[in-house]
């Protein structure tokens, strides 16, 4: 789901949706190129303030001979059609910069820094410039200086501070009027998901909720009262929530113990705390009811705050993120059935447990004949892709490969993976997002709205590593945002079956933003779609062999969907 840095498209055409999905090998190879000459270089200038001479020199030098492969006739044409190989200039004469101001050379460095600064990536460069300090006199400088003013005063506008207050227990009226408007016209202007909320009146909505912010009594009041008015949304990349400790304190905290809705039951699916485990809390065990509520009741209270793009989505948020969440200093009463069918009520304190037993970013076995099992628990790091090419030799001599992505809530979508499974580029999702041009609506466009594509570049066979035994795919409602983009890059790629249940139906690029009262806010601004237009998000990507756990495998401890899968192998023999 990681933004790209420019955008060059102004039409929403399938003409360009079909390019976006077919990048040429030649042109990936070119970019790959000139991306590891960067790295390299880098890597010979170190990390000190000020590298030696020679260092200098030597970077220099890999850097000029990247250009002068990217100004050859082949590379030229190739960059013509592609935005990505094309930004590799900029982003070279960029690192040029820095190297000609560490030489002493201003002047040659402000020349590439103002060919950057009116490029369409000019804004991107300029933040940079602002954030690093090398750049410092060179910004100050009689050619460079205008510049920025114009970026500084452009800037400005989506950056004042007025009402990005701090947590207060009850914040003035003013300020939540201000936040809940803030919101309200940040999602009116870039949230890519109306389409599937058509019913929703955002502007009826916004009128409804104005007394109701105004008649909060507090600022945690407050803070509930604008997640529901997101959730109504119904997007799981568009939500609220607090960095304050007071809110997180009143709000976020819960026994370590993992909870599920499984054939209509909420069970304890992981108790996460020897201590716990050894009291007599066990998985199988079915919670009856929370604070002597009945326990679907008590969900139905938690439901509406809950912003999410499917049901399933739902379910999990509801069932298994938030069931048990609240006031850190407030015990949770649970009324239990166990495995044998007698009733307990257990009292558990929210906080005082020790760090609860995390999953590993990988988790990798050999199976029975020889079928190689490797999770890929997040997408945060880099981890589990090192992991997998650093046992890749092993992994070559297995009959089969299960890969599981059914706990990767995402991250930054990695496909390296996935380029160890074909001899061909794998194609990315379609991306979408709004672009609101006012002298549209001035010339009589009613919404001023135009869906422009991204390009996609497609991500490139290893080349080198290639797997050829059949590949399954297992994953889940809990498989989000970047997993669910690996998921549908998998799908595409058509190499092996998707087993398990529906993902999360979730995705894109979340624009982040901070409300009064020590609140944040994320709206989602882009759309995407399978490489062929298929729509998953609100939807979920669809495994091709359904199989869901029943309450009877979690008391066994079974594992019936890598079972199904182990089974589906056999089959094919």
């Amino acid at each position: 789901m990681k933004k790209t840095l420019s955008i060059t498209l102004l039409l929403f055409t399938n003409l360009l949706g079909l390019y976006a999905q077919n990048t040429s090998v030649e042109s990936g190879k070119a970019y790959e190129y000139l991306q590891n000459e960067r790295k390299r270089a880098d890597l010979v200038l170190g990390d000190a303030k000020m590298p030696p001479i020679d260092s200098l020199k030597k970077a220099e030098k890999i850097l000029q001979d990247a250009l002068v492969y990217f100004y050859t006739d082949k590379v030229q044409a190739l960059a013509k059609t592609d935005k990505y190989l094309a930004g590799r200039e900029t982003d070279i004469n960029f690192d040029l910069s820095v190297i000609k101001i560490k030489m002493g050379q201003p002047d040659v460095a402000i020349a590439l820094l103002k060919k950057n600064l009116m490029s369409k990536d000019a804004s991107a460069y300029a933040k940079w410039m602002k954030n690093d300090a090398v750049f410092e006199n060179v910004i100050k400088s009689p050619e460079l200086s205008p510049i920025f003013k114009k970026f500084e005063v452009e800037s400005k506008i989506f950056n004042r501070t007025a009402i990005q207050t701090f947590y207060q227990p009850n914040i003035s009226e003013a300020e939540k009027i201000a936040g809940l408007s803030k919101f309200w016209s940040e999602v009116k202007y870039n949230f890519a998901y109306f389409q599937n909320v058509p019913d929703l009146d955002w502007d009826k909505l916004y009128l409804e909720y104005i007394p109701l912010v105004q008649n909060t009594k507090s600022t945690l009041e407050y803070y509930k009262v604008m997640q529901k008015f997101c959730a109504s949304l119904k997007d799981g990349h568009t939500n609220i929530w607090s960095f304050s400790n007071v809110i997180r304190d009143s709000t976020a905290f819960a026994p370590p113990i993992r909870t599920m809705l499984i054939e209509d039951k909420v069970l304890i699916v992981n108790v996460l705390n020897d201590s716990l485990e050894k009291s007599g809390m066990k998985t199988g065990m079915e919670i009856l009811s929370i604070d002597k509520t009945p326990v679907k009741e008590y969900a139905k209270s938690i439901m509406p705050y809950q912003s999410s793009s499917t049901q399933q989505d739902l379910i999990l948020r509801t069932y298994t993120y938030s069931l048990l969440r609240g006031n850190k200093d407030q015990a949770i009463e649970l009324e239990l059935r166990d495995i044998d069918g007698k009733i307990v009520t257990r009292k558990l304190p929210r906080k005082g447990y020790p760090k609860p037993k995390m999953n590993e970013p990988f988790e990798f076995k050999i199976l029975p004949n020889k079928v190689a099992y490797f999770a890929i628990n997040e997408f945060e790091t880099d981890k589990a892709q090192k992991k997998f090419m650093s046992i890749f030799d092993t992994l070559a001599n297995t009959n089969a490969l299960i890969l599981d992505i059914r706990r990767n809530g995402g991250g930054n979508t990695n496909y390296a993976i996935l380029g160890c499974l074909t001899d061909k580029p794998i194609k990315k999702n379609q991306q979408f997002v709004r672009r609101y041009i006012p002298t549209y609506r001035a010339w009589g466009n009613e919404e001023g709205i135009v869906w422009q594509q991204e390009l996609s570049m497609n991500a490139m066979p290893n080349g080198e590593k290639l797997y050829t035994k059949p590949v399954i795919l297992l994953i889940s409602p809990q498989t989000g945002s970047a997993a669910e983009d690996f998921a549908v890059a998998f799908d595409s790629m058509k190499r092996g079956k998707m087993i398990g249940e529906a993902t999360g139906g979730s995705t894109g690029q979340p624009l982040m933003m901070t409300l009064p009262g020590g609140l944040m806010a994320r709206v989602c601004t882009k759309r995407d779609l399978y490489p062929d237009g298929k729509v998953f998000v609100g939807i979920g990507v669809q495994p091709d062999i359904k199989i869901s756990p029943k309450v009877a495998d979690i008391i066994a401890g079974r594992d019936t969907v890598l079972e199904g899968a182990l089974e589906y192998l056999s089959q094919q023999k």
